[in-house]
């Protein structure tokens, strides 16, 4: 989402100097049949794109500002990792330690994202547990097709600018309420 909204904009740059050659069947067409009202159409488009671009960004609010606190996750070794990594002191310590470590650095370039966290759990349990939670939320293609499903029962075409989370996170859970202990808190209403 990200990308198509940073392309609108991209397109709107374009359009906003009277230029459809992002468009190429429009650009062929205007070309082909020289059309007089160029500026009128490129008008058109250019509130169309600018509606399209706010309805996204609104939609998807956070889109624009993603958070990258879990940067180091993908690559511990980028310069300055520690900045915005959202750890502890002391993981952000461990952090450094790793990122420092050229002969890990060396085996990061030769296998994959998770295979270099399995790798290093022993000696940065911590660091590690937190990077293979972030990149493997699901065990298997069941989790997720469960989790896609009860999504789409709670967000619907009616209530469709929810923050589906947390009803999700509950509607996949395996943890079984306590129905005992809840209504023990609850009292029941006396009549009078």
């Amino acid at each position: 989402m990200c990308a198509f909204i940073k392309k609108l904009e991209f397109w709107l740059k374009k359009v906003q100097r009277n230029s459809v050659s992002v468009f190429p069947t429009l650009d062929k067409f205007a070309d082909d049949s020289e059309i007089d009202n160029l500026n009128t159409i490129c008008d058109c488009i250019r509130e169309h794109l600018t509606k399209l671009r706010d309805e996204l960004v609104s939609y998807f609010p956070s889109i624009m500002n993603q958070d990258r606190t879990q940067d180091w996750i993908q690559n511990p070794f980028v310069e300055d990792v520690t900045s915005s990594s959202g750890l502890s002191d002391k993981l952000t310590e461990n952090l450094i330690e790793l990122a420092s470590d050229r002969a890990l650095e060396l085996k990061f370039q030769n296998v994959t994202v998770s295979q270099f966290w399995l790798e290093v759990k022993g000696e940065y349990k911590e660091l590690s547990e937190i990077a293979m939670s972030a990149l493997l939320p699901f065990g298997s293609t069941y989790l997720c097709e469960v989790s896609f499903s009860a999504m789409s029962l709670i967000k619907t075409k009616h209530r469709n600018r929810l923050s589906v989370q947390n009803d999700r996170i509950i509607a996949v859970s395996d943890i079984e309420p306590r129905f005992d202990n809840i209504l023990a808190k609850k009292h029941p209403q006396v009549s009078h």
